[in-house]
């Protein structure tokens, strides 16, 4: 990997390991301040969907592979063409899943979803940051 993709990489590993660490504060706090909060959760939220599909489209470059259109097919091709296990490939896509609906406003935004969305979060692109690093 030439020294300036290596240099993005590591930049966006480390944005995302900083979004975890933000988010895990929130994890800490009772149900009523993470409603109080709801807004800075469902940005997090957001952020860790991109900047993780953002990720995956780095290594898809790199690798010559086909850059693909959306965040579930980003993390389906991360699983076809570079290994990436299926159950976090199926946990990725779902919590961006997650991020479409806040992004979007497709429905009514469920307090009680998104502080359930927490916790799992941070173990989803825990487990994503550290596939990632693996591959540079």
């Amino acid at each position: 990997m030439p020294p300036e993709s290596s240099e993005i990489m590591q930049r966006k590993l480390d944005m995302l390991r900083q979004f975890l660490l933000d988010l895990e504060q929130y994890a800490a706090l009772e149900p009523r301040e993470q409603r109080r909060d709801h807004y800075a959760i469902e940005r997090l939220l957001q952020l860790l969907c991109e900047s993780s599909a953002d990720i995956g489209l780095q290594l898809l470059r790199r690798n010559g592979h086909r850059l693909a259109a959306s965040y579930r097919e980003v993390f389906l091709t991360l699983r076809e063409r570079l290994d990436l296990d299926e159950d976090l490939a199926n946990q990725l896509m779902d919590a961006c899943a997650m991020r479409n609906v806040l992004t979007h406003l497709y429905d009514t935004i469920d307090l009680d979803r998104v502080i359930a969305a927490i916790v799992p979060a941070i173990r989803v692109y825990t487990d994503f940051a550290r596939w990632a690093e693996q591959q540079q």
